[in-house]
């Protein structure tokens, strides 16, 4: 899936202008999402990049902006406003995943780099330390990939598929890596049922895959990883088909964002209904965002529009 060429940053204040706040969300009679009066930003436009969270501040990682893969990370507090940029951390990358391990660590997995001007799949793993703000490396993802997603769950960081170089070109593969931190190494789980990129997010005991992209149409697929069983179950499909998303789960209910060919839709899936459904909250066009949640608000943050390549520094505010 090609990524339509950004154009210049500018036009992204235009944007945002018209659509009322850069980090405001605004809502609808249909909608009942909550806006945030006090808005956070990035420093700087970004898109297929990272964030995470340790349940007290937002950790943007990475990613690229109109002529550039970016190397900083932006620690923003989303109850201050405060924010801390630091420039030149990490390998300049983008599409990768990230994970924090619930201590102080977050895994940077995966992605694509320059090697001078050429693409390259990168393959190393760097670890950034919340505390020290330091970066060291860990033992090197077995196959390079990029647009891979992962989740951390008892000790271990599951990474799943994404596209892979061939002959040129970026295939698609079901491969599922799983690193051990406490003794950094890697082996194989079974693998998916899709060969594809997709998005993951852990509910009670379970890894779930949400939609995705094949290298030729995006997906409906929405599948479920046992990892104590090593085992997968697919579940009815989705009613759309969903790529270049991003998503947080809130309880009972996951919160899908953006949509490659759509960039402006969003999802919600009831797990006691078992029901997707389209929604109306306001969300500002984008794909290739980040998203996130501390203390039951879902953080969005930057992207890329649908028709005109511009990215975003909006931090999008969800109360829902």
């Amino acid at each position: 899936m090609k990524l339509l060429k950004n154009r210049l940053v500018l036009v992204t204040s235009l944007l945002l202008i018209l659509s009322g706040c850069a980090s405001t969300v605004s809502t609808s009679s249909t909608s009942s999402a909550s806006a945030q009066n006090d808005p956070v930003s990035l420093e700087g436009v970004r898109y297929a990049h990272a964030m995470v969270n340790d349940g007290e501040k937002l950790y943007v990682i990475g990613g690229s902006n109109s002529s550039n893969f970016l190397s900083s990370i932006e620690i923003i507090d989303p109850k201050t406003k405060e924010s801390v940029k630091l420039k030149g951390k990490i390998i300049p990358r983008r599409y990768f995943s990230a994970v924090w391990d619930g201590k102080e660590s977050i895994y940077i997995i995966g992605g694509v780099s320059l090697n001078g001007d050429r693409f390259k799949y990168e393959k190393k793993v760097e670890v950034f330390n919340t505390k020290t703000h330091e970066v060291t490396l860990v033992k090197n993802l077995p196959e390079p990939t990029r647009t891979n997603t992962a989740v951390f769950k008892d000790d271990k960081i599951f990474v799943f598929g994404g596209g892979y170089p061939r002959g040129g070109t970026s295939k698609y593969h079901s491969t599922v890596a799983v690193y051990n931190t406490t003794n950094d190494t890697w082996q194989r789980g079974t693998d998916m049922p899709t060969a594809k990129a997709s998005e993951a997010f852990i509910k009670d005991d379970y890894i779930y895959l949400v939609g995705g992209y094949n290298g030729k149409q995006s997906l409906n697929t929405f599948e479920r990883y046992d990892p104590k069983l090593n085992r997968w179950q697919s579940l009815p499909a989705i009613p759309y088909r969903i790529s270049g998303h991003s998503l947080a789960l809130k309880g009972d209910k996951l919160y899908v964002f953006g949509n490659y060919l759509n960039t402006s839709e969003t999802f919600s899936y009831d797990f006691n209904s078992q029901q997707w459904q389209k929604l109306d909250i306001g969300y500002i066009a984008a794909r290739h965002a980040a998203a996130t949640i501390i203390d039951d608000v879902i953080y969005v943050s930057g992207g890329i529009t649908e028709t005109d390549g511009v990215s975003h520094n909006s931090i999008q505010i969800f109360k829902l």
